[in-house]
This record gives C-alpha cells, structure tokens and sequence, in this order.
C-alpha cells in the first residue's frame, strides 16, 4: 500500500521520519523545502500545488501539520467515502493523531489507533459508532474487502446501529465460526426466510432496497477457457455478460481461473489485473477430477484438444473451494472462449482485525 506522509516544519520532519520507520516500504515522505529534504523529488514549496500529485496515487495521506491547514486543502478533491483516501492529521510533536477523511471505508480510524500506538499518542475519533464501541458494517467491509451497496443508504443504517443498538443480518453463505459478525452480539442473524426484514444483506446479487444496505464479498469465480492469444478486452467483456446473466455485481467476483496450460495467457492475467483480483490455475488432473465428480458438461473438442472433459465448470469450482455452480459454461459466439460461474459456499475470516492494512 503506497502511503505518502507531508511534512511542514523541521520540528514535523522529525515525527514524520520516527513513523516513516515503522510503515511499509511504499510509504513516500514529502518535506517542505525549509526542512532541507535530502531527495529534491519529494520535496515542495507549495502544499497547494503538491496536492493535485498526492491526491489519486496515495490511499493513505498522513500530514503533520494543523487540521485546518489540512482541510483547506483536501476539500477541492473530495468525491465520496467509496473514493476519497484515509486523510489523517497529526501535531508536529506527534501527540495527537486525527482521522480526518474516510474513517471506516477508507480505514483512517484504524490508521489512527495504528499511528497512536506507534507514536504513544492519542487518536482522536469523532466518528458515532466508534464513540459508542460498535463497529459499523462498512467498516466490517473495508477489513474483509467487501463493497457496501448503496453507499446512499450508509447513513441511515449506521444511526439505526446507534439508536437501536443493533442491526438485524441476512446472509446467503456460511460463516466460519470464528468470522467477527458471527461474534458480534450487535449483529442478529436472520433465518433463511426472513431477508425481507434485514437491515443488512450479505449477498453478491444486490437488488435495489429502499432503506437497507449489502455487503457484497468477492465470493464469485470466474472459470475461463479460451483460445491462445485471447484479447484482455474479450474476457472481461465475458465476464461482464455473465455477470449480467445470473445479477451479480461485478465487485462480488474473486478471481479468474483456467488450467494451468494457460497460465502464460497475457489476456487472462491483464483481465484479472484490470478488475484488481487474482488469476490462478489447477493441474489438468485437478480439473478432470472435479469433472468427474460433479459430471460436469463434456466438450469432445476440449477432450481431444487437451485431454480434460472441460475446464472452465471445474476451474471456477475449484477456484472457489468446491463452490456451487451458479451458471453453467457459456459460450461466446465466434470469440473463442467460454466461461462459467461458481459461488463460495461458505466464508472465513483470513485477515488480522487489528492492523488489516500493513
């Protein structure tokens, strides 16, 4: 994660330098030009014309100088929580730490708590739900990577959260016991027949709700065959239609899969590349064998071709860890690919809850 902190003061330089220790290698330190930076490439004269640089390449924004200066400066680029990076705001002499912007979504809160710790410091959080000890289910979705849908209808279920106490889930997968909602008391799961009176929906096929909210997690697989030279363009326009075939979101999809015959196919890894996820293939024996044991649909081109049944059914189930097949192999007339569509059946909880950023 690339994090850029900005300094003012020679005073700030030095708290910016005890952090910048501490933080990933990406973390990028821009000094005013009175604190005699060492790298001329990060150094600046004018905060104002600096920020048109910071603003979309760095989803962290730490700056060590006053809010106030801070929030002068930012207020020209903000668009939404959903795009805006986590802006934090720390005194010169490290004492305070602010999460200024994006304090769930974009995690500023979290950094806050992170930086304080590092700094022995003190966060300022001003946010409600983290004033009254609960944690807001777009929170939950920045630590597990989920997409929160429709961000119009945040609001109102995070003031429900805080005036009623809790919020009432209904999920269509299974959670593993030890994932954070199945713990949280403040979360009360629903029974199979009773959506319709949830106040959130963990689902990948979102439908438009007139008050509550979906968590949308990336629980989808993508499993590919294709011919050699496929275009990028060509896959994700598959992709795309499938999708649209069975109503899921596009956020929902996990990854793309394939055997690993075509784990040196440029169009699949610049498809998956593009939509920000993992592309992985299995072993022709791997693919067979879910073949067999799910009689999947039989191709006697791709049998003759390449010695499986078929591949893109059994890909995406193994890709989704033995999913359920949601959309059978389709095939796009005349582009020489085919793909199917698996769901997870089931998920964990695989990422540190304390620092899910580092």
């Amino acid at each position: 994660m690339k994090i850029a902190i900005i300094a003012l003061t020679k005073q700030g330089k030095k708290t910016a330098l005890r952090l910048k220790q501490h933080l990933p290698e990406e973390t990028d330190l821009y000094l005013h030009e009175h604190s005699k930076p060492q790298d001329p490439a990060f150094s600046f004269k004018i905060l104002r014309e600096l920020m048109p640089k910071l603003w979309p390449a760095y989803p962290v924004l730490i700056f060590i100088m006053a809010a106030g200066i801070v929030t002068r400066q930012v207020a020209r680029f903000l668009e939404s929580k959903a795009k805006d990076p986590a802006v934090l705001v720390l005194d010169d002499n490290g004492r305070f730490v602010i999460p200024l912007l994006s304090g769930h979504l974009g995690g500023a809160n979290a950094w806050s708590r992170y930086l304080a710790d590092l700094l022995q410091a003190t966060p300022i959080i001003t946010t409600a739900t983290d004033g009254a000890s609960l944690i807001a289910p777009d929170e939950y979705a920045r630590r597990l990577s989920w997409k929160v849908w429709p961000l119009a209808n945040l609001a109102g279920i995070n003031r429900l959260l805080l005036e009623r106490g809790y919020l009432t889930v209904w999920t269509e997968y299974t959670l593993a016991e030890k994932h954070p909602l199945k713990s949280d008391i403040k979360y009360i799961f629903l029974s199979e027949n009773e959506s319709e009176k949830a106040d959130l929906i963990i689902s990948a096929f979102p439908k438009a709700p007139e008050t509550k909210i979906y968590l949308i997690p990336r629980s989808l697989g993508a499993g590919i065959g294709c011919r050699r030279g496929i275009a990028p363009e060509t896959v994700l326009r598959a992709i795309s239609q499938a999708l649209e075939q069975v109503g899921a979101a596009r956020e929902a999809l996990g990854g793309i899969y394939s055997i690993d015959l075509k784990a040196d196919e440029p169009g699949l890894s610049q498809a998956a590349e593009a939509l920000g996820i993992p592309f992985k293939c299995f072993s022709s024996e791997c693919i067979q064998e879910v073949n067999d044991q799910r009689n999947l649909t039989k191709s006697e081109f791709v049998k003759n071709k390449i010695g499986v049944d078929g591949v893109c059914e059994a890909a995406g189930i193994l890709g989704t860890q033995m999913g359920e097949l949601i959309l059978p192999r389709l095939k796009l007339a005349g582009e020489g690919i085919t793909i199917a569509l698996s769901r997870r059946k089931s998920l964990s909880w695989e990422s540190d809850p304390e620092i899910p950023f580092i």
